[in-house]
């Protein structure tokens, strides 16, 4: 974008040969097309779907809607320019928060938000990527309705010092999982190809809060690809490490040994079985052998009647076969 003297463009508006001329806030402002460099991805081609419906939605607010839109978008801004923030019209920020919502999997919001509420900034320890392995660590979780946005790019020469515009979109919208986003599954479906050991990898991460589309400040690291990595994942135990050959007494599990203290956090929905106040699951792999042994865990009865009864379990945890 070029800012010229107004006294030689003065008045000057309209597209041609890809160049398009404007009048913002007093100056002329030639802009050139830009074109997208590499390929399309699914994610992409699905956005840019969402941004043309969402657009054509406007029309068919009601006139106080759009009033609401306009006055909300008062308070709001776009992008700096020359070091003030823009203005930004109460049609694009309809646009803006409901393409983030649609992205998060959200209906489209028609009427304002009440307010511009804060969103919270990511904070996290470390972010470590080997070709085998992309996680975000130590993340400080926030409680729904904020979902975690990562943008990752594929790796580019160690030279790069500024390849943010070759982020993509892996994940619109996740969970961080006991402080941890594993986005490897999503990294590799998204950019395609594992990334290159002594390549960097540019990563920004943002909180988006899916009840009124607006995000948070997006954080920002380019990070150099290892070879291998010294990182432990987390020792833990979901109904995705059940065995399926053996029975199991439970609804739902998520255990988490990794605290850095001899204690386990523990979400089982344990339902009993042959009229025993006991519950049974086998894991697919063997706990490792540093925490093996014996625990108590407080938990809770739920009795058909609703009534709720505190109560403690004993947790016994061992390999068989030694």
């Amino acid at each position: 974008m070029i800012a010229l003297p107004s006294i030689a463009f003065g008045g000057f508006s309209g597209s041609a040969k890809g160049v398009t001329a404007r009048q913002v806030g007093g100056r002329s402002i030639l802009s050139v097309r830009t074109w997208p460099t590499g390929a399309t991805t699914n994610a992409q081609v699905a956005r840019r779907a969402s941004l043309a419906k969402i657009s054509k939605s406007w029309k068919l607010l009601t006139s106080d809607q759009m009033h609401d839109w306009d006055r909300l978008a008062e308070h709001a801004s776009g992008v700096s320019v020359f070091g003030k923030k823009a203005e930004i019209s109460g049609m694009n920020l309809y646009i803006r928060l409901n393409v983030n919502r649609a992205m998060a999997g959200e209906a489209l919001l028609t009427t304002a938000p009440e307010s511009n509420m804060a969103v919270p900034n990511v904070e996290y320890t470390q972010v470590v990527i080997t070709p085998q392995l992309m996680v975000i660590n130590g993340i400080r979780h926030q409680s729904s309705p904020y979902k975690l946005v990562v943008k990752m790019s594929v790796s580019q020469s160690a030279g790069v010092s500024n390849g943010w515009s070759k982020t993509v979109i892996v994940t619109p919208g996740m969970e961080d999982d006991w402080g941890e986003a594993n986005v490897t599954r999503l990294y590799l479906k998204t950019i395609g190809v594992e990334p290159v050991p002594g390549e960097k990898v540019f990563v920004e991460v943002y909180w988006l809060d899916t009840s009124t589309g607006f995000t948070g400040q997006t954080a920002r690291e380019s990070v150099v690809v290892t070879g291998e990595s010294s990182y432990a994942g987390r020792v833990r135990a979901t109904m995705d490490n059940l065995r399926p050959d053996e029975e199991s007494h439970v609804a739902a599990l998520d255990v988490d040994f990794s605290t850095g203290a001899p204690v386990a956090v523990f979400n089982a929905e344990c339902l009993g079985h042959s009229n025993v106040a006991s519950s049974e699951v086998y894991l697919d792999q063997q706990l490792p052998a540093e925490i093996i042994g014996t625990g108590i865990a407080i938990g809770r009865s739920c009795e058909d009647s609703g009534h709720i009864n505190a109560q403690s379990y004993l947790v016994y945890m061992y390999n068989r076969d030694g």
